[in-house]
């Protein structure tokens, strides 16, 4: 038992990361006998910090020491049949200095070696999550994310496995392979890792293709088709709290389809929420085993991607609703008008057609007088149904205010914008909701530029008010709902 003088100094006494991580990786802890004067020296301080490594277990175990008020600090490590005493005339600053010194006098040629490679190992890994963790948020996409992880996980400069397999929870609970960096089948690994050593490519290389999508996907469209059951080594895994590491193949059949012949771990995914996805990893080769360094730090780089993960997806979800009007789901205003913009530019730039519908719900302050503003909310709701529906994935609807909707409509002409207000007319009059719309096409003589498309809609769809209502009129053409 210490001595509480000790004890105190020792609670505040300071030792660096890579220090600590440095005593961490002795192939064996080494013994500290030691005496400490009450006089604060430099030995003393050294000393000190020793007896901290000591009781963190990092890599000292505590031998007898003593503290009194009189000499001068005496030190002395210990392993094995080895020892080594800290010379009189010695007074290192901090405990660092004594790393060389305890590998030269207490380890030999063969651990010293070991220890600096895992130090190069660690070091390496933590410089390449610094910098996954920095593209991850400068990114913004909670999928990048995801993505730059893997690449982090098979990356030479991170930890080096030859295969990394995302499975994420769907909506319905269901793990499903959703992301995969790495080669499908040995041939490929063969030719790409040939490619990366004679190309010497980088950790921002990697970063940068990642980022833009230029990597080959034939391994995650492999893991799109696998739906991982909980059963097995997923379900002993969901059942721990950490990652689990196997020096044989999978037994798991849904794993097995990955095609790898060497040894694998597995890591779950949790958030405050719980478990949201699984980690695959491995060693494509028969006999190729997953490193100890490198399955210590799978964990840390499992917890950074999902502080990182949970952030971003956090930002996503404030976006959206930025974006999106509540009631329903189609943009709002502000997001139309950017869209608008960009899509104007892109068509005067380019010379290509661009088309705008605005509709309006024929009668609908009736609708809310006669029936409550409750059944108005739930015929918009129909209609933004209607509209997400009957859109494309590069069209934009969107709610331009009340009960009026805009769908803009990017390399559509006047007579596929007419043909899309036929079709939306008639399916909410299926619904039995009367819509008047009103649609414009750049360029034509309406709107000979793309900043006219809103006048010249508006005219057209109060020309089909006058003319009735529950009708369109596009680029002077009458559509009826038939």
């Amino acid at each position: 038992m210490l001595p509480h003088s000790l004890e105190e100094t020792v609670r505040v006494v300071s030792i660096a990361p890579h220090v600590r991580k440095t005593f961490e990786l002795l192939p064996e802890p080494v013994r500290l006998d030691a005496h400490l004067p009450k006089e604060r020296t430099p030995r003393a301080h050294v000393a000190t910090q020793l007896v901290k490594l000591g009781l963190l277990g990092c890599g000292v175990r505590l031998g007898d020491v003593t503290v009194s008020g009189e000499g001068r600090a005496t030190i002395v490590l210990s392993r094995g049949g080895k020892s080594i005493s800290l010379a009189d005339d010695v007074d290192p600053a901090d405990v660092r200095a004594l790393v060389p010194w305890i590998l030269g006098g207490l380890f030999d040629a063969r651990d010293t070696a070991h220890v600096l490679e895992r130090l190069a190992f660690q070091s390496s890994a933590l410089a390449t999550l610094r910098t996954l963790t920095s593209a991850m948020l400068s990114a913004g996409d909670p999928d990048t994310a995801l993505t730059l992880f893997l690449a982090g996980v098979t990356s030479g400069h991170g930890l080096g496995l030859h295969r990394a397999v995302l499975f994420a929870r769907d909506a319905d609970g269901t793990l499903r392979g959703t992301h995969a960096v790495g080669p499908d089948d040995e041939a490929e690994a063969h030719r790409v890792w040939e490619a990366l050593e004679i190309e010497d490519v980088g950790l921002d290389r990697l970063v940068e293709d990642i980022a833009r999508g230029a990597y080959d996907r034939r391994l995650e469209t492999r893991a799109r088709g696998i739906v991982l059951p909980e059963s097995g080594e997923v379900s002993a895994l969901l059942a721990g709290d950490g990652p689990a590491r196997y020096t044989r193949p999978p037994e798991s059949p849904a794993l097995a389809l990955l095609g790898g012949r060497g040894g694998f771990v597995l890591a779950p995914l949790r958030t405050r929420d719980g478990v949201v996805g699984v980690v695959y990893a491995d060693n494509l080769f028969p006999g190729a085993r997953i490193s100890d360094d490198a399955f210590a730090t799978l964990p840390l780089y499992v917890g950074q991607t999902m502080l990182v993960w949970e952030n971003l997806a956090l930002f996503a979800r404030v976006d959206a609703l930025s974006r999106v009007d509540p009631l329903t789901g189609l943009a709002n205003r502000r997001e139309l008008d950017v869209r608008f913009e960009a899509e104007r530019s892109r068509a005067e730039r380019r010379g290509s057609s661009l088309s705008l519908l605005v509709l309006d719900v024929d009668h609908f302050k009736r609708v809310n007088d006669e029936r409550g503003h409750a059944e108005g909310d739930t015929l918009l709701r129909a209609l933004g149904e209607i509209l997400r529906g009957s859109s494309r994935p590069h069209d934009v609807a969107a709610r331009y205010g009340g009960d009026e909707l805009v769908l803009l409509l990017p390399d559509c002409g006047p007579e596929e914008a007419a043909a899309a207000a036929g079709r939306i007319g008639k399916l909410a009059k299926e619904k039995g909701i009367s819509l008047s719309i009103g649609g414009a096409s750049f360029p034509s003589g309406d709107a000979p530029q793309a900043t006219d498309l809103f006048r010249s809609a508006d005219s057209e769809l109060y020309r089909a008010k006058r003319s009735g209502r529950g009708l369109a009129f596009v680029a002077g053409a009458r559509v009826t709902y038939d």
